[in-house]
């Protein structure tokens, strides 16, 4: 194998990781066991809006939500 093909290959498997990872962590509560959250910033670093997914899947936003991205779950206890 050439050290070019090694590199290719490495960086294929780099990106699968990745793109895996990023599926993982880019996904809506689970119903009845997990609620989420979000928050959005200006380009000055200020929260300007967000919003929560509550455990029974009402969801509840201020300011400029916008769309539930980056979110941030927690256990429903």
């Amino acid at each position: 194998m050439t050290r070019a093909n090694k590199a290719w290959r490495t960086m294929l498997v780099a990106l699968m990781l990745l793109l895996v990872a990023g599926t993982a962590l880019a996904r809506w509560p689970i119903l009845g066991e997990e609620w989420a959250e979000w928050t959005r910033y200006d380009s000055s670093g200020n929260a300007i809006g967000g919003g929560r997914i509550e455990c029974d899947g009402n969801i509840y936003t201020w300011g400029n939500a916008g769309s539930p991205t980056g979110l941030t779950l927690y256990s429903c206890n």
